[in-house]
């Protein structure tokens, strides 16, 4: 049939086609979707994301406890030297910084690195400046991370986590349906 066009003999035929279509459409609205793939997918996906949750807080979060609990402690540390920053910048939006700090007084010591993650900012060409806290005096940074950028790192976790999270819960209920129904 041409658009536009009338053609003669139809009305009857498409009235009586449309009454079979309309119980054919309400049937199908009834019918709850089924979710798509095997439960086993889904269950990879949960733990992928249950992984990344864990591995998050396992390696960023007591960096971000320490600093928020120490901060305004944070000095220059005259003794140490920052080795190796590099800072790295993905599609604008995620940063990621690492550091190593290592002794002058003892060059023998292994270095110690330092990483961070920051959302909507970069590192700018900041000095990598070592702090030390005068309240943990084992406890060492880079100024740039511990004070200047604290509540960036922070809501970048929280951020990232709470994507992670809901990523998690989202993958628990699509398995649990497709558990389900197989």
């Amino acid at each position: 049939m041409a658009f536009g066009k009338r053609q003669s003999g139809v009305g009857a035929a498409s009235q009586a086609f449309n009454v079979d279509m309309t119980v054919a459409q309400s049937q199908a609205a009834n019918d709850t979707t089924q979710p798509v793939g095997h439960p086993f997918r889904w269950l990879v996906v949960l733990l992928a994301c249950g992984a990344m949750l864990y591995g998050l807080f396992v390696s960023y979060g007591p960096d971000i406890l320490r600093d928020h609990r120490l901060a305004g402690t944070w000095q220059p540390a005259y003794d140490l030297q920052a080795t190796d920053g590099k800072c790295e910048r993905t599609n604008f939006v995620i940063t990621r910084c690492s550091v190593k700090i290592k002794s002058v007084a003892r060059p023998d010591q292994a270095p110690i690195a330092h990483n961070f993650l920051m959302l909507f900012a970069g590192g700018g060409g900041e000095a990598l400046v070592p702090v030390r806290s005068t309240a943990d005096r084992s406890a060492v940074s880079i100024f740039y991370a511990a004070e200047t950028k604290l509540w960036n790192r922070t809501l970048s976790f929280v951020s990232v986590a709470g994507i992670l999270a809901l990523f998690s819960v989202c993958a628990l209920f699509i398995f649990w349906k497709a558990a389900n129904s197989f």
